[in-house]
């Protein structure tokens, strides 16, 4: 397998850095290692604020793919909060981008800003018209997850008792997602649906957010079968970090830390390989204590979410994006090697993006 220096996937620093601590001593220290790699977030609702610019910053993160619809939303609601967060990285152009292309995250990470990536986690809003997929394309979302939890014209949510696959509406909709250079994510999907998603789509699926069944069982978690296919198709599954998915079985009141993300890590490496894995936190930093509290009286949240407090629903290690070089010191902890670590905090993700943001009707 081909390393990212090998393969021309690195940043030209990263690659000097990195050939350069080869051939010297000491080696690249997990903080030199962070500020160089080009971080990715591969799933994250985003507050809109100089608060979640600091924390960014403070992180080393260069791009999110933000949730910038909310599940469910009607068509005009879903327009409304498109235009709220475009208008919002307009107003902070000196911070933030809106990342269209690879070449754009590149350009964050050379200018030291915040690429964001919009990335609905529902079709509910688009239902099988294609043009209004057009529309939000021209908007720019890139990221498009198929369904979420429940049933849709698509295909079937995870949380559904009876997965048929994917509709025939929902194979000519993948098609066209392929041909408009939208990457197709099918972290809420049930198994069935996800696995049609692959064999319909000719460029690579993604789980921008999920977990191993194998070490945590859960509906939101992907099975080891789902995981071998996924690396087949050339995809990536981005590994949470929300205690109520990493918990272990054997303790599940015991509160997950970034060791236990590590092992979510290394079992998916070792069942497909480290060019199909990378980060993506899973937090909405618009949630508050009040709000969760409200989800969890609906059974379809406490079936998602657990019962965790509140202090304790994330990770220890990784309370928000400003944590996010604890993700570098704790790969590197678990044996990872610098250029594996640097395709897990986000170059596996620059390369699944620039496959599939490559529009095959153009």
């Amino acid at each position: 397998m081909a390393s990212l220096v090998e393969s021309g996937n690195l940043p030209l620093i990263l690659e000097m850095m990195l050939n350069t601590a080869a051939q010297e001593s000491p080696a690249l220290s997990a903080t030199e290692l962070h500020a160089a790699s080009t971080v990715v977030d591969g799933s994250t609702v985003i507050e809109l604020s100089e608060a979640h610019l600091d924390r960014i910053r403070r992180g080393g993160v260069t791009a999110v793919n933000h949730t910038v619809t909310t599940p469910y939303a009607d068509t005009a609601t879903a327009l409304r909060q498109v235009n709220q967060c475009r208008r919002w990285i307009d107003a902070h152009a000196d911070r933030a981008l809106l990342a269209l292309t690879v070449a754009d995250i590149e350009r964050a990470k050379a200018e030291g800003k915040e690429a964001v990536i919009l990335g609905p986690q529902d079709t509910e809003m688009i239902g099988v018209d294609l043009d209004l997929l057009g529309t939000f394309y021209d908007l720019g979302v890139r990221i498009l997850q198929l369904t979420y939890q429940r049933q849709n014209l698509l295909g079937a949510g995870c949380g559904e008792n009876v997965d048929p696959g994917l509709t025939h509406k929902g194979r000519i909709f993948v098609e066209a997602m392929n041909d408009l250079g939208v990457l197709v994510d099918v972290s809420h999907c049930g198994e069935r649906t996800g696995l049609d998603a692959m064999e319909v789509s000719a460029t690579p699926v993604v789980v921008t957010h999920s977990f191993c069944d194998a070490m945590s069982p859960h509906i939101r978690a992907k099975s080891d079968a789902f995981l071998r296919r996924l690396g087949e198709q050339g995809g990536v599954i981005g590994i949470t970090t929300l205690s109520g998915f990493l918990y272990y079985p054997e303790e599940p009141t015991r509160r997950p830390d970034l060791a236990r993300f590590v092992e979510h890590v290394s079992h998916v490496v070792e069942v497909v390989g480290v060019d199909h894995v990378a980060v993506a936190t899973d937090y909405d930093e618009t949630l508050t204590e009040a709000m969760r509290a409200e989800q969890l009286k609906e059974k379809e949240f406490r079936n998602l979410l657990g019962d965790w407090k509140w202090e304790e629903r994330r990770a220890i290690g990784m309370d928000d994006a400003a944590h996010f070089p604890n993700f570098t010191e704790a790969l590197l902890a678990g044996g990872f090697s610098p250029a594996d670590v640097t395709k897990v905090l986000g170059g596996n993700w620059l390369r699944v993006l620039g496959e599939a943001w490559k529009p095959a009707s153009r």
